[in-house]
């Protein structure tokens, strides 16, 4: 096998890896993100149980929302 052909081997195949090594952290990050929507909705609804029609509680809610989702280095 000649030196071009092995570079290009090379280059293929770390490509390859790159590319994998990108999805498998792509699926972490999304599934830690996961978890911790869930965790922060359920907080939201723990402290705001039953908003109703009430503005005032709808609000209160997406508040602790977005403030749990900041907590956890998450956007909201």
């Amino acid at each position: 096998m000649n030196t071009a052909r092995a570079g290009v081997l090379t280059l293929t195949a770390c490509l390859a890896m790159t590319c994998y090594v990108h999805d498998v952290a792509a699926q972490t990050r999304s599934k830690q993100r996961e978890v911790v929507m869930e965790k922060c909705i359920a907080r939201a609804h723990r402290e705001y149980p039953d908003p109703g029609e009430s503005q005032t509680f709808s609000a209160g809610r997406v508040a602790t929302y977005k403030a749990c989702m900041a907590e956890n280095g998450q956007n909201p």
